[in-house]
């Protein structure tokens, strides 16, 4: 069985997931179709009778690991999950993981239940939200801030650097971590690295990645020394507005507990899709 019939499986057994609980599984696609790659995803299944039941998929992250599955319904409480989360804990304990997260739809019964019986602790929650087109004005009167120009541009190879720095401003991130990153992302394809601009000058960045006609935005970030001055909301309508002339919609994710961006998001018509919910586990265990 080739990778390209394994990934189809996978996409069918997350709608029946889906469909069965009336959640939203945050699988990372864009990672998931290129696994084993530098900092990409890994994945482990369970076939029965030529039919795809059990799922894992392992995510890096810079130095971070993200951890999501899945078990089809009616092949539940068979021990399946335990069995793939046995073979990830190998493959974990044999790379170089920083902090490892284990991530659930908040909706998800199943999910929740089956977390409670492993020692992890509550990490924090995201919400995926999506623009509905309902924004209090037109897109094009946000296409300036209210201290300049703001224009979208796409990085030059030899901004590399100030990507990696912008992300280690706005996430906290090592700058080890964050070139590991970007490394990753260039080998994902279907990328964009979006330089943010005010009067001519790099005030931020974004990343894009688009796929089934949906556009998911990643790596939102305004200078630190240039935020409040409108410059995120002009960056986010300009992107919808060009979105929309191919058709596609836009999506993103955000921390609960960043709400001046969520606040950013809803002004803009972004409105909560779902929400998932990270625990961390222990790897001195």
């Amino acid at each position: 069985m080739t990778n390209t019939d394994t990934l189809k499986h996978i996409e069918e057994l997350q709608q029946r997931c889906e469909q069965y609980e009336g959640i939203a599984l945050k699988l990372n696609w864009d990672m998931l179709r290129h696994p084993g790659e530098a900092g990409g995803a890994k994945y482990l299944v369970t076939y029965e009778e030529e039919q795809l039941v059990g799922f894992i998929g392992l995510y890096g992250i810079g130095g971070d690991m993200e951890v999501c599955g899945m078990v089809r319904p009616g092949y539940r409480r068979r021990g399946i999950f335990s069995a793939l989360w046995k073979q990830a804990e190998t493959i974990i304990r044999g790379g170089k993981v920083k902090t490892l997260l284990l991530n659930t739809p908040a909706a998800s019964a199943s999910g929740t239940a089956y977390l409670q019986t492993l020692p992890v602790a509550f990490s924090h929650s995201e919400y995926q939200m999506k623009w509905n087109g309902a924004t209090g004005s037109s897109l094009a009167a946000d296409a300036s801030s209210a201290s300049g120009q703001v224009m979208l541009r796409p990085a030059r190879p030899e901004e590399t650097p100030l990507l990696i720095a912008l992300d280690c401003d706005g996430f906290q991130m090592t700058e080890e971590d964050a070139a590991e990153m970007y490394v990753q992302h260039e080998q994902e394809g279907s990328q964009e690295h979006i330089i943010i601009e005010l009067d001519g000058q790099p005030a931020g960045k974004l990343r894009l990645w688009s796929e089934n006609n949906e556009t998911w935005i990643y790596g939102f970030v305004v200078d630190k020394k240039l935020r409040g001055l409108g410059i995120g909301r002009s960056a986010l309508m300009q992107t919808i507005e060009r979105e929309q002339r191919h058709h596609n919609g836009v999506s993103l994710e955000v921390a609960l507990d960043n709400p001046n961006a969520l606040s950013l998001y809803e002004s803009c018509g972004f409105v909560i899709q779902s929400q998932q919910d990270y625990y961390t586990y222990p790897l001195n265990r």
